[in-house]
Protein backbone atom coordinates (compact mmCIF):
# COMPACT_ATOMS: atom_id res chain seq x y z
CA UNK A 1 0.00 0.00 0.00
CA UNK A 2 1.89 3.13 -1.16
CA UNK A 3 1.41 6.26 1.29
CA UNK A 4 -1.84 8.09 -0.48
CA UNK A 5 -3.34 5.09 0.09
CA UNK A 6 -2.11 4.28 3.65
CA UNK A 7 -3.93 8.46 5.01
CA UNK A 8 -7.10 7.30 2.95
CA UNK A 9 -7.20 4.57 4.83
CA UNK A 10 -6.67 6.40 7.69
CA UNK A 11 -9.56 8.81 6.84
CA UNK A 12 -11.58 6.09 6.70
CA UNK A 13 -11.17 4.51 10.40
CA UNK A 14 -11.35 7.77 11.65
CA UNK A 15 -14.71 8.44 10.05
CA UNK A 16 -15.55 5.15 10.88
CA UNK A 17 -14.83 5.56 14.70
CA UNK A 18 -12.46 3.10 14.82
CA UNK A 19 -9.35 5.39 15.50
CA UNK A 20 -9.10 8.27 17.41
CA UNK A 21 -8.70 11.78 16.57
CA UNK A 22 -5.00 11.35 18.35
CA UNK A 23 -4.41 8.13 17.04
CA UNK A 24 -4.75 9.55 13.38
CA UNK A 25 -2.99 12.59 13.81
CA UNK A 26 0.22 10.38 15.46
CA UNK A 27 -0.30 7.88 12.24
CA UNK A 28 -0.28 10.61 9.87
CA UNK A 29 2.97 11.83 11.46
CA UNK A 30 4.44 8.78 11.34
CA UNK A 31 3.55 7.99 7.42
CA UNK A 32 5.07 11.55 6.50
CA UNK A 33 7.74 10.76 8.55
CA UNK A 34 8.65 7.83 6.81
CA UNK A 35 7.95 9.54 3.65
CA UNK A 36 10.21 11.89 3.86
CA UNK A 37 13.30 9.24 4.81
CA UNK A 38 12.38 7.70 1.87
CA UNK A 39 12.75 10.71 -0.68
CA UNK A 40 15.83 11.35 1.31
CA UNK A 41 17.04 7.78 0.01
CA UNK A 42 15.81 8.17 -3.07
CA UNK A 43 16.38 11.37 -4.16
CA UNK A 44 19.29 12.59 -1.99
CA UNK A 45 19.39 16.16 -0.11
CA UNK A 46 17.77 17.74 -3.14
CA UNK A 47 14.29 16.39 -1.89
CA UNK A 48 14.32 18.48 1.57
CA UNK A 49 16.66 21.72 0.46
CA UNK A 50 14.69 23.67 -1.85
CA UNK A 51 17.19 24.69 -4.62
CA UNK A 52 15.05 25.79 -7.24
CA UNK A 53 14.77 29.12 -8.54
CA UNK A 54 11.55 30.31 -7.13
CA UNK A 55 12.24 29.37 -4.02
CA UNK A 56 16.15 31.21 -3.54
CA UNK A 57 14.05 34.31 -5.68
CA UNK A 58 11.66 34.69 -2.69
CA UNK A 59 14.81 34.61 -0.34
CA UNK A 60 16.64 36.93 -1.58
CA UNK A 61 13.02 39.22 -2.26
CA UNK A 62 12.43 38.51 1.38
CA UNK A 63 12.90 41.65 4.04
CA UNK A 64 14.38 39.16 7.02
CA UNK A 65 17.17 37.72 4.33
CA UNK A 66 18.19 40.94 3.78
CA UNK A 67 17.82 42.77 7.73
CA UNK A 68 19.89 39.63 8.91
CA UNK A 69 23.05 39.86 6.41
CA UNK A 70 23.28 43.36 6.38
CA UNK A 71 23.49 43.05 10.45
CA UNK A 72 25.95 40.25 9.83
CA UNK A 73 28.02 41.58 7.72
CA UNK A 74 28.21 45.21 8.92
CA UNK A 75 31.62 44.98 10.42
CA UNK A 76 33.23 43.74 7.28
CA UNK A 77 31.20 46.64 5.31
CA UNK A 78 32.65 49.42 7.28
CA UNK A 79 36.00 48.16 7.28
CA UNK A 80 35.70 48.38 3.65
CA UNK A 81 34.99 52.02 3.96
CA UNK A 82 38.78 52.08 5.79
CA UNK A 83 37.39 52.41 9.50
CA UNK A 84 39.30 51.11 12.02
CA UNK A 85 37.99 47.83 13.87
CA UNK A 86 37.26 50.02 16.77
CA UNK A 87 35.17 53.14 14.90
CA UNK A 88 33.57 50.06 12.61
CA UNK A 89 32.07 48.45 15.87
CA UNK A 90 31.32 51.31 17.18
CA UNK A 91 28.68 52.17 14.43
CA UNK A 92 28.01 48.22 14.39
CA UNK A 93 26.30 48.72 17.94
CA UNK A 94 24.48 51.60 16.95
CA UNK A 95 22.99 50.25 14.12
CA UNK A 96 22.07 47.30 16.21
CA UNK A 97 20.73 48.53 19.14
CA UNK A 98 18.22 50.66 16.36
CA UNK A 99 17.03 47.51 14.83
CA UNK A 100 16.67 45.91 18.23
CA UNK A 101 14.45 49.19 19.73
CA UNK A 102 12.51 48.95 15.94
CA UNK A 103 11.89 45.23 16.08
CA UNK A 104 10.94 44.70 19.78
CA UNK A 105 8.63 47.86 20.17
CA UNK A 106 7.36 48.03 16.51
CA UNK A 107 7.40 51.85 16.72
CA UNK A 108 6.27 53.29 13.67
CA UNK A 109 6.71 56.32 11.78
CA UNK A 110 3.51 57.06 10.93
CA UNK A 111 3.49 60.64 9.61
CA UNK A 112 7.40 60.84 9.23
CA UNK A 113 9.56 59.67 6.37
CA UNK A 114 12.38 57.30 5.93
CA UNK A 115 14.49 60.85 5.15
CA UNK A 116 13.47 62.40 8.76
CA UNK A 117 15.70 59.74 10.39
CA UNK A 118 18.98 60.17 7.97
CA UNK A 119 18.45 64.06 8.76
CA UNK A 120 17.89 63.60 12.61
CA UNK A 121 21.54 61.44 12.04
CA UNK A 122 23.41 64.18 10.17
CA UNK A 123 22.15 66.83 11.96
CA UNK A 124 23.30 65.48 15.60
CA UNK A 125 26.59 64.18 13.72
CA UNK A 126 27.55 67.07 12.79
CA UNK A 127 25.51 69.97 13.47
CA UNK A 128 25.24 69.08 17.05
CA UNK A 129 28.92 67.08 17.81
CA UNK A 130 30.46 69.74 15.48
CA UNK A 131 28.86 73.03 16.85
CA UNK A 132 25.80 73.12 19.22
CA UNK A 133 27.34 70.87 21.88
CA UNK A 134 30.49 72.67 21.73
CA UNK A 135 28.91 75.92 22.47
CA UNK A 136 26.83 74.53 25.50
CA UNK A 137 30.07 72.97 27.23
CA UNK A 138 31.65 76.77 26.89
CA UNK A 139 28.35 78.44 28.05
CA UNK A 140 27.95 75.74 31.01
CA UNK A 141 31.75 75.57 32.00
CA UNK A 142 31.58 76.24 35.13
CA UNK A 143 28.98 73.64 35.72
CA UNK A 144 31.28 71.35 33.68
CA UNK A 145 34.30 72.24 35.64
CA UNK A 146 32.45 70.43 38.77
CA UNK A 147 33.22 67.22 37.74
CA UNK A 148 36.61 67.50 38.81
CA UNK A 149 35.74 67.95 42.12
CA UNK A 150 36.60 65.06 44.48
CA UNK A 151 33.66 65.90 46.62
CA UNK A 152 30.61 63.72 45.33
CA UNK A 153 27.97 65.95 45.78
CA UNK A 154 29.45 68.78 43.40
CA UNK A 155 30.56 65.86 40.99
CA UNK A 156 26.95 64.55 40.60
CA UNK A 157 25.81 68.23 40.38
CA UNK A 158 28.52 68.82 37.00
CA UNK A 159 27.60 65.58 35.76
CA UNK A 160 23.66 66.50 35.96
CA UNK A 161 23.82 70.30 35.46
CA UNK A 162 26.63 70.44 32.77
CA UNK A 163 27.40 66.65 30.92
CA UNK A 164 23.34 65.56 31.18
CA UNK A 165 21.71 68.59 30.22
CA UNK A 166 24.25 69.58 27.01
CA UNK A 167 24.36 66.39 25.65
CA UNK A 168 20.21 66.01 26.17
CA UNK A 169 19.43 69.36 24.65
CA UNK A 170 22.31 68.07 21.57
CA UNK A 171 20.19 65.24 20.94
CA UNK A 172 17.25 66.73 21.43
CA UNK A 173 17.83 69.72 18.72
CA UNK A 174 17.74 68.12 15.60
CA UNK A 175 14.18 66.29 16.73
CA UNK A 176 13.17 69.80 18.02
CA UNK A 177 13.91 71.01 14.20
CA UNK A 178 12.69 68.12 12.11
CA UNK A 179 9.40 68.38 14.16
CA UNK A 180 9.50 72.14 13.45
CA UNK A 181 9.76 71.90 9.74
CA UNK A 182 7.49 69.46 9.82
CA UNK A 183 4.85 71.61 11.14
CA UNK A 184 5.76 74.64 8.67
CA UNK A 185 5.06 71.45 6.31
CA UNK A 186 1.44 70.53 6.92
CA UNK A 187 3.19 67.21 8.22
CA UNK A 188 2.31 66.16 11.85
CA UNK A 189 4.23 62.80 12.70
CA UNK A 190 3.28 60.37 15.40
CA UNK A 191 3.73 60.17 18.80
CA UNK A 192 5.58 57.12 18.10
CA UNK A 193 7.55 58.54 15.04
CA UNK A 194 9.22 61.20 17.62
CA UNK A 195 10.07 58.48 19.66
CA UNK A 196 11.33 56.35 17.38
CA UNK A 197 13.62 59.53 15.77
CA UNK A 198 14.72 60.42 19.23
CA UNK A 199 16.29 56.71 19.03
CA UNK A 200 17.77 57.80 16.65
CA UNK A 201 19.48 60.90 17.27
CA UNK A 202 20.79 59.21 20.78
CA UNK A 203 22.46 56.01 19.19
CA UNK A 204 24.25 58.47 16.59
CA UNK A 205 24.81 60.90 18.87
CA UNK A 206 26.78 57.64 21.13
CA UNK A 207 28.46 56.46 18.30
CA UNK A 208 30.00 59.39 16.85
CA UNK A 209 30.53 60.87 20.04
CA UNK A 210 32.68 57.45 21.03
CA UNK A 211 34.65 57.65 17.66
CA UNK A 212 35.73 60.86 18.71
CA UNK A 213 36.95 59.51 22.09
CA UNK A 214 38.67 56.70 19.83
CA UNK A 215 40.52 58.78 18.46
CA UNK A 216 41.87 61.37 21.29
CA UNK A 217 42.29 58.28 23.93
CA UNK A 218 42.51 55.39 21.21
CA UNK A 219 45.82 54.22 23.51
CA UNK A 220 43.86 54.57 26.42
CA UNK A 221 40.60 53.35 25.93
CA UNK A 222 40.55 51.74 22.47
CA UNK A 223 44.01 50.36 22.19
CA UNK A 224 44.65 47.06 21.00
CA UNK A 225 46.42 46.44 24.70
CA UNK A 226 43.15 46.89 25.97
CA UNK A 227 44.46 47.67 29.73
CA UNK A 228 40.18 48.34 30.83
CA UNK A 229 38.57 45.96 28.72
CA UNK A 230 35.16 47.07 30.92
CA UNK A 231 35.73 50.29 29.64
CA UNK A 232 35.91 49.32 25.90
CA UNK A 233 32.68 46.90 26.20
CA UNK A 234 30.74 49.65 27.95
CA UNK A 235 30.95 52.07 25.47
CA UNK A 236 30.46 49.94 22.41
CA UNK A 237 27.09 47.82 24.38
CA UNK A 238 25.91 50.47 26.98
CA UNK A 239 26.52 54.11 26.06
CA UNK A 240 24.71 53.44 22.51
CA UNK A 241 21.76 52.01 24.29
CA UNK A 242 21.74 54.58 26.99
CA UNK A 243 21.55 57.07 24.97
CA UNK A 244 19.08 56.46 22.81
CA UNK A 245 16.71 55.85 25.84
CA UNK A 246 17.35 59.09 27.04
CA UNK A 247 16.86 60.87 24.34
CA UNK A 248 13.88 58.72 23.42
CA UNK A 249 12.47 60.02 26.74
CA UNK A 250 12.91 63.90 25.91
CA UNK A 251 11.55 63.51 22.33
CA UNK A 252 8.62 61.55 23.82
CA UNK A 253 8.00 65.10 24.88
CA UNK A 254 8.73 67.13 22.13
CA UNK A 255 6.95 65.24 20.45
CA UNK A 256 3.38 65.57 22.94
CA UNK A 257 3.93 69.39 22.35
CA UNK A 258 3.78 68.67 18.61
CA UNK A 259 0.69 66.26 18.32
CA UNK A 260 -1.76 68.00 21.65
CA UNK A 261 -2.03 71.69 20.29
CA UNK A 262 -0.29 74.54 18.94
CA UNK A 263 3.04 75.01 19.96
CA UNK A 264 4.23 77.96 22.27
CA UNK A 265 7.28 78.89 24.19
CA UNK A 266 5.49 78.28 27.36
CA UNK A 267 3.71 75.39 26.72
CA UNK A 268 6.52 73.68 25.27
CA UNK A 269 8.78 74.52 28.12
CA UNK A 270 6.38 73.31 31.02
CA UNK A 271 6.03 69.85 28.94
CA UNK A 272 9.39 69.69 27.45
CA UNK A 273 11.51 71.10 30.50
CA UNK A 274 10.48 67.87 32.58
CA UNK A 275 11.38 65.48 30.57
CA UNK A 276 14.67 66.98 29.98
CA UNK A 277 16.36 67.33 33.49
CA UNK A 278 14.35 63.94 34.00
CA UNK A 279 17.09 62.37 31.44
CA UNK A 280 19.26 64.73 32.22
CA UNK A 281 19.33 63.51 36.25
CA UNK A 282 19.55 59.96 34.74
CA UNK A 283 22.60 60.32 32.53
CA UNK A 284 24.27 62.66 35.12
CA UNK A 285 23.50 60.03 37.62
CA UNK A 286 24.78 57.30 35.62
CA UNK A 287 27.62 58.87 34.53
CA UNK A 288 28.62 59.49 38.61
CA UNK A 289 28.14 55.86 39.60
CA UNK A 290 29.60 54.54 36.44
CA UNK A 291 32.86 53.33 38.52
CA UNK A 292 29.96 51.46 40.46
CA UNK A 293 29.02 48.54 38.35
CA UNK A 294 25.97 47.49 40.26
CA UNK A 295 24.47 51.11 41.26
CA UNK A 296 24.81 52.27 37.38
CA UNK A 297 23.31 49.21 36.08
CA UNK A 298 20.91 50.15 38.45
CA UNK A 299 20.04 53.66 36.88
CA UNK A 300 20.24 52.13 33.60
CA UNK A 301 17.12 50.14 34.78
CA UNK A 302 15.29 52.65 35.64
CA UNK A 303 15.85 54.87 32.45
CA UNK A 304 14.92 52.26 30.75
CA UNK A 305 11.94 51.50 32.58
CA UNK A 306 11.07 55.37 32.02
CA UNK A 307 11.50 55.04 28.16
CA UNK A 308 9.12 51.50 28.38
CA UNK A 309 6.44 53.82 30.26
CA UNK A 310 7.25 56.31 27.08
CA UNK A 311 5.97 53.66 24.63
CA UNK A 312 3.68 52.48 26.01
CA UNK A 313 1.94 56.30 26.27
CA UNK A 314 2.68 56.73 22.94
CA UNK A 315 1.27 53.63 21.49
CA UNK A 316 -2.32 54.13 23.94
CA UNK A 317 -2.20 57.87 22.81
CA UNK A 318 -2.86 56.37 19.16
CA UNK A 319 -4.96 53.87 20.20
CA UNK A 320 -2.87 51.23 20.16
CA UNK A 321 -2.35 48.11 21.77
CA UNK A 322 0.68 47.12 24.38
CA UNK A 323 0.95 43.63 22.57
CA UNK A 324 4.93 44.10 22.41
CA UNK A 325 5.02 43.59 26.43
CA UNK A 326 3.52 40.01 25.81
CA UNK A 327 5.43 38.92 23.40
CA UNK A 328 8.44 36.46 23.89
CA UNK A 329 11.53 37.56 22.77
CA UNK A 330 13.87 34.03 23.80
Amino acid sequence: MNPDEMLQEYERLLRAGIISQEEYRRQVGRLKAEVRRRAVEEEGIGAVLRLDPLTIQRVVQSQVFWVVLVVAMMPLLLASFGLQSAQGMILYFAFLWFFIFLRVFRLNLRGGRAGDIFFVIVMVTFFGLGLFLPALRYLLSPLYALIRVPFLPFRWLGFVLGVGITEEMTKAMPVFLLLWIAARQGRRLSLQATVLLGVASGLAFAGFENILYSEQFGARIFGMSFTQPEVVLSRLLMTPFLHSVWAGVVAFNLGLVHVSGPFRIGRAITIVGPGLMLAALLHGSYDTLAASPVLAVLVGAVSYLIFVLAVMAAKAWEGESESFLGERVL
